[in-house]
């Protein structure tokens, strides 16, 4: 199936890298060696024109003339070849060796001529003789210089006339000719020698190069590629992006992320989920439309990008059936299914990070359908994204300056109205959106890394409403705030909240702590978390038991003082036997283990009078009072009594086994 990112995620074999890599040095040596052509040509012309001139002064004739002339016509044809040599060859490699080896022809036609010079000098014996073994001496040597690169353009034409010199000098007989001659063949020998060994070297440079620059692309081609799909990466993607025509719009982006490929992690191991990730990269591409990119941008989230226009399938069509693909069961994963849930967007004009951000968010809105859902973004989610965006942007304004802040909610005694405590519930007023609830500012929070700033915050509020306690000798209210074991384990809660006690010189024993039992990633360093907070005397709480992940493990914890029933179970108690069935067992439980119990959720007054029957003494809840600002916190009166007298008057603890 041909895909747009085809070229991008797929590299050149090694053999035809071997192939680049040696047309590049055929291409190099013959450009040196058409360069060297317009130094050593001009310098041939004017030696063998020395030659003609002493020719003709020594009484030499027709035949000087005639081997002039043949030299510089080889040397024109020679110069000429160079001329021509780029617009001829081109990066044919098989033309570009074609014509180094006619290179290496006219270099021999040259030596040929150059030959001759034995029949003008009577075979080297005229009194001009060892003028002329010089010359051709420096031209053999300068035939070496300047054709380093190609060895046998200066070998051609080298060897003809060297070994006529020497066979000429050896002919003559005599001690000093035979010297003369070995030298000339020394001569020779060296510069074969010479014009080799510079051909390795030229050839082992551009080698080099070329190896280098393959591997620079290599390095750039693997910097787009994901090395276990070889699908594209998130780079590749912008890049592939990057490479759209807008007339090709509107473009689809679809982010399809696994469900349940963590399991298959933990259950067959890492190598067993890498084969399921290739797997399922191949799927996609198997339903992927024509000219589709396809990228892994995650550990198990992938993305495709297409042309509408291009699709024979409409989006949600397409979606589905890739999700069947996907969630079709694997014979080597028997006890774990693996879904998928899709968020699409569509754009006229293909913008990564807008695509992927708004594909994101209708990604999250299927999850939240359920496993192997899809999901278009639309004009509802674009309100919602707009509403995330716009609360995230002023979060931490609204912190600074106070517009977020902590209302506090009376905890009350069932039996006799008396408040034993408040919980700190957050409450921000939005000027576009009014009111945002806890869970929002909590999830923007982290979003945006302001959670510590977030909790800091209620924590010293916590401790601002315990100091008006103190003050007026109300000890035995206790304060709660809400954390959750993902925020303790990611950041120094616990030393925050204990150096501040400690500076705010608030009592430990006033404080309390309310965690929702999630499952936390280190639950050892949680663990310690919380040791350390129970020990400085802080009430650990279980909040919304019944719920999430709590489990009964959980009550065998000695330092959990307390557990809040969930308000799922509380609300409408009167009219569920089931659900009072199972608040009365947490209850005996809790009674048999010595932990607290509240409800939280009381709306009613028979709800109330249900819970008092059960055995729970203190409830939370809208029949006593919403969350209330600090002031009117403090002045809250749930027995119908004075403000002073209800909050601020010192009052004898009940002996009752659950009390607060």
């Amino acid at each position: 199936m041909k895909r747009h990112d085809e070229r991008l995620v797929s590299g050149p074999s090694s053999e035809a890298r071997s192939e680049a890599v040696e047309a590049g040095i055929l291409r190099d040596q013959l450009a040196d060696l058409s360069k060297g052509v317009f130094i050593s040509m001009p310098i041939g012309t004017v030696l063998s024109a020395l030659i003609l001139a002493v020719q003709l002064l020594s009484g030499g004739g027709l035949a000087a003339v005639l081997w002039f002339v043949a030299i510089a016509l080889i040397n024109g044809a020679r110069v000429a070849l160079a001329v021509t040599q780029s617009e001829a060859a081109g990066d044919n490699p098989r033309a570009v060796g074609a014509r180094l080896s006619l290179y290496g022809l006219m270099a021999l036609a040259s030596g040929v001529a150059w030959s001759f010079l034995a029949l003008l000098s009577d075979g080297y014996t005229t009194s001009q003789a060892p003028l002329y073994l010089i010359v051709l001496a420096g031209t053999s040597a300068g035939s070496v210089t300047y054709g380093t690169s190609y060895a046998p353009a200066s070998i051609n034409f080298i060897i003809l006339p060297l070994l006529t010199a020497a066979g000429c000098v050896l002919a003559k007989g005599g001690v000093e000719n035979y010297v003369l001659a070995f030298t000339v063949l020394l001569f020779l020998g060296g510069m074969v020698r010479s014009a080799l060994l510079g051909q390795f070297r030229f050839r082992e440079t551009s080698r080099l190069k070329y190896e280098a620059s393959e591997f620079a692309a290599e390095m750039e081609r693997n910097s787009r590629r994901d090395p276990l799909t070889n699908l594209l990466n998130r780079y590749g993607l912008e890049q592939a992006i990057a490479k759209l025509g807008l007339s090709d719009g509107p473009f689809v982006a679809m982010l399809i992320d696994l469900d349940g490929f963590k399991s298959v992690n933990d259950t067959y191991g890492h190598n067993i989920g890498d084969d399921l990730l290739v797997r399922v990269a191949r799927r996609i591409e198997n339903h992927a439309p024509q000219g589709a990119t396809i990228a892994r941008i995650g550990g198990d989230e992938f993305v495709l990008l297409f042309s509408a226009g291009r699709s024979q399938q409409a989006a949600g069509e397409l979606a589905s059936a890739i999700i069947t693909a996907i969630a079709n069961p694997d014979p080597e994963l028997n006890s774990v299914r693996v879904g998928a849930s899709i968020g699409i967007y569509q754009s006229e004009k293909p913008r990564l990070t807008e695509m992927l951000l708004k594909a994101d968010f209708a990604l999250y809105a299927a999850k939240r359908g359920g496993r192997n859902e899809y999901c278009l973004f639309d004009a509802g989610l674009d309100a919602a994204l707009e509403r995330k965006n716009c609360i995230e942007r002023d979060l931490r304004g609204a912190i600074e300056t106070g517009t977020l802040c902590s209302w506090f909610q009376p905890l009350v005694r069932l039996d006799t109205n008396a408040v034993v405590g408040f919980e700190a519930l957050l409450r921000w007023h939005h000027d576009v959106h009014g009111a945002i609830s806890p869970p929002e500012i909590v999830t923007a929070a982290r979003e945006t890394g302001l959670l510590s700033l977030l909790t800091e915050t209620v924590f010293f509020n916590c401790c601002a409403i315990i100091a008006e306690l103190v003050k007026h000798g109300r000890r035995d209210v206790r304060v709660a705030m809400n954390l959750s074991p993902r925020e303790l384990e990611a950041g120094n809660v616990d030393d925050m909240i204990l150096d501040g006690l400690k500076a705010k010189d608030v009592p430990a024993a006033m404080l309390e702590i309310e965690i929702t039992e999630e499952a936390p990633v280190d639950r050892d360093r949680v663990d310690e978390k919380v040791g350390r907070l129970a020990d400085a005397g802080i009430s650990i709480v279980l909040d919304d038991f019944g719920t999430g992940f709590s489990t009964l493990v959980s009550l065998k914890d000695s330092r959990i003082r307390k557990i809040k029933i969930d308000k799922d179970f509380v609300r409408d108690l009167a009219k569920s036997l089931e659900d009072q069935a199972v608040v009365e067992a947490v209850i005996g439980l809790g009674r048999t283990l010595g932990i607290e119990v509240m409800a939280e959720g009381v709306e009613t007054d028979a709800d109330r009078m249900i819970l008092r029957s059960l055995g729970c003494l203190i409830g939370q809840g809208y029949l006593f009072s919403a969350a209330l600002p600090l002031g009117d916190a403090l002045a809250f009166d749930a027995t119908g009594s004075s403000a002073t007298e209800a909050l601020f008057k010192p009052r004898r603890t009940p002996k009752s086994g659950n009390a607060a």
